[in-house]
């Protein structure tokens, strides 16, 4: 007996165009969910800078280090925003680039001067970390053929 009389179609394997469909609209929300990623991560840092500041080996309470970090993070808003909103094309791309530069400036700044050897290396691996992800996302910033 077959399929057809049984009632029991059998399903179709998705085909190859479908599959890179699906790869191609993930890639294409990539940069936007990075950008996503750091809206929330800097929403959370600005209402509490112990987030960022405690996992640094840095005094989350002090004034000047609550500045500090909301500063940083003001500026991380903003790059998400526009990795969130741009269009496709050369306005996402000169974000993502942005985000890229401030993040791996990050990694630069803080690993050279955290007083903590292992504090200096979890941000580097932490800023280092995210500025690739980002970097990576600008494949898929490009326009829609």
């Amino acid at each position: 007996m077959s399929d057809a009389t049984t009632g029991a179609a059998a399903e179709a394997p998705p085909s190859r165009s479908a599959a890179r469909r699906a790869g191609w609209v993930a890639l294409r929300l990539f940069p936007r969910v990075m950008g996503g990623i750091t809206v929330v991560y800097a929403v959370l840092v600005l209402v509490a800078p112990a987030t960022m500041l405690a996992p640094m080996g840095l005094a989350p309470g002090e004034a000047g280090m609550d500045a500090l970090a909301r500063a940083m993070l003001v500026r991380d808003l903003a790059c998400g925003a526009a990795m969130v909103l741009v269009p496709a094309g050369w306005p996402l791309l000169t974000a993502i680039a942005v985000r890229v530069a401030s993040d791996f400036g990050d990694a630069l700044v803080l690993g050279l001067s955290l007083p903590d050897p292992g504090a200096r290396l979890s941000a580097v691996l932490a800023a280092g970390g995210f500025g690739t992800l980002c970097a990576l996302s600008a494949l898929g910033a490009q326009r829609s053929r």
